[in-house]
């Protein structure tokens, strides 16, 4: 965080500073009294279960901002009390000035899937060349975002931030923290319907992103998704940039292969063509990295330096990343999170990945669908029966429609297992792993199964598990 002065800040807030503990710089500013630190600034915030004790504070120097002092007053320590006269009002006001303390560009990355491993692309490209903000993972919580916001400083040269939509509007949310002039939507699926009922709410909140923008800057959208074509640009005064694999996309993919490490593919744009091989299976990774590409891009740095950082770029852990299996078989790691948009895509992918062996999908509880949930858990199986893999795993309660969508498409009863846990899971995958298969782990984080991954690759089989 840029170093302030208190002073300074008291002014911004248009407060009055009813204590004076005499601290002159705030280093660091909080939204909760369990993350004080010396030297920080607290913001009062109300919180959703209010304390039943009164905070730990630290003994040494700390300045809280509340519209509530006579609360603070009443506490013992040496600490600073700045009142203002309603406490959301003068957060914002003091985020939108630390905003506006750095002119650096911002790109801010959504979508159902493939933001994370987008968001990635962007910053190893941009890396680089200075020094770059970025969210940690997938860690987009709005509670996190005050935090990311604080990391920009007079060292920084861009950021890039991955911003999720659970609820409405979070994505209106984050774009107030982070101000990005260039907005990426990767594709808009079904997920986080217990949030919104439905997946046009969910669509509509997607859509956000063009008032996040102010209704300017650059846009990037995948030109192959239906649902981004449903987003309104009507009041939309910026550039939109495309990506996709059909001839309208402006950063265009083709020419897809697959390789022993990943995938090469040809990127086509005003009339030019780059070759590039980057880890990771599949056309959704190749559209990854093309929206990365058409990012950086709008941000004036060259295709053909952005291609060529690419190569070094690393696979993003847990998704579809391949490890050696039990029995001498391949396990594909993609447990990091799951929605049926996900799910389909991985499948197929298993499937043409194959090269002759047995396929097995071990697939867990899709979660935050809501009052949905089971007929999106149904289809989703319906799908991945429909592509003939040869066995479906389907793990714990809440996944059970998985495998009863796939017997109802036609896979055989006896090909789908019906796991309560992990200790049957492993040991159903024991029986089926063997030198001949691929297999499919798509569970979520949200999900207790954390150690499946573990006991089901070679790692385990030599540690004589």
């Amino acid at each position: 965080m840029k170093q302030l002065s208190l002073r300074l800040i008291v002014d911004v807030l248009q407060g009055e500073l009813q204590r004076d503990a005499g601290q002159g710089i705030v280093a660091n500013v909080v939204a909760s009294p369990q993350k004080l630190t010396p030297g920080a600034l607290l913001f009062d915030l109300p919180r959703r279960r209010q304390l039943r004790t009164r905070p730990d504070l630290p003994r040494t120097a700390f300045a809280v901002v509340t519209d509530r002092p006579l609360y603070w007053a009443g506490l013992e320590g040496d600490f600073t009390i700045i009142r203002v006269p309603e406490i959301r009002e003068a957060y914002w006001r003091f985020v939108d000035y630390y905003r506006n303390l750095f002119s650096i560009p911002v790109i801010g990355v959504t979508g159902t899937c493939g933001k994370t491993t987008t968001k990635e692309m962007i910053r190893h490209i941009l890396a680089g060349s200075g020094r770059v903000i970025a969210t940690y993972k997938s860690n987009n919580a709005l509670s996190r975002n005050l935090g990311y916001l604080l990391e920009i400083d007079e060292e920084t040269q861009a950021a890039v931030f991955e911003m999720g939509v659970a609820f409405p509007g979070d994505l209106e949310i984050s774009c107030r923290y982070f101000k990005p002039q260039v907005g990426v939507v990767t594709n808009i699926g079904v997920d986080h319907l217990s949030g919104f009922g439905t997946l046009e709410a969910y669509i509509k909140a997607k859509a956000k992103i063009v008032e996040g923008l102010n209704y300017r800057g650059k846009l990037i959208l995948n030109a192959d998704d239906e649902n981004s074509r449903r987003i309104d640009l009507s009041r939309f005064q910026g550039e939109v940039v495309t990506f996709g694999a059909g001839d309208q996309a402006h950063f265009r993919i083709a020419d897809l292969r697959h390789q022993t490490r990943g995938i090469s593919f040809r990127l086509e744009h005003q009339g030019r063509c780059y070759r590039l091989s980057i880890p990771g299976h599949g056309e959704f990774n190749a559209l990854n990295a093309a929206a990365a590409i058409a990012a950086v891009h709008s941000l004036d740095f060259p295709v053909a330096e952005a291609v060529e950082r690419l190569q070094s770029f690393q696979n993003v852990e847990k998704h579809f990343e391949f490890k050696p299996g039990i029995n001498g078989s391949v396990i594909i790691d993609d447990t990091w999170s799951t929605n049926p948009t996900s799910v389909e895509a991985a499948a197929k992918l298993l499937k043409n990945l194959a090269h002759g062996r047995k396929t097995i999908a071990v697939l867990g509880k899709m979660a935050l669908l809501g009052k949905e949930s089971d007929n999106y858990h149904r289809k989703t199986g319906e799908k991945v029966g429909a592509l003939g893999i040869d066995w479906l795993v389907v793990v714990g309660e809440g996944a059970e429609e998985i495998g009863r969508g796939a017997i109802a498409s036609g896979m055989s009863e006896d090909r789908v297992y019906f796991c309560r846990d992990l200790v049957q899971t492993c040991q159903v995958l024991k029986k089926l792993l063997d030198n001949q298969t691929i297999a499919l782990v798509k569970t979520s984080m949200l999900a207790s199964f954390g150690d499946l991954i573990a006991k089901i690759t070679r790692l385990s089989e030599n540690e004589g598990e």
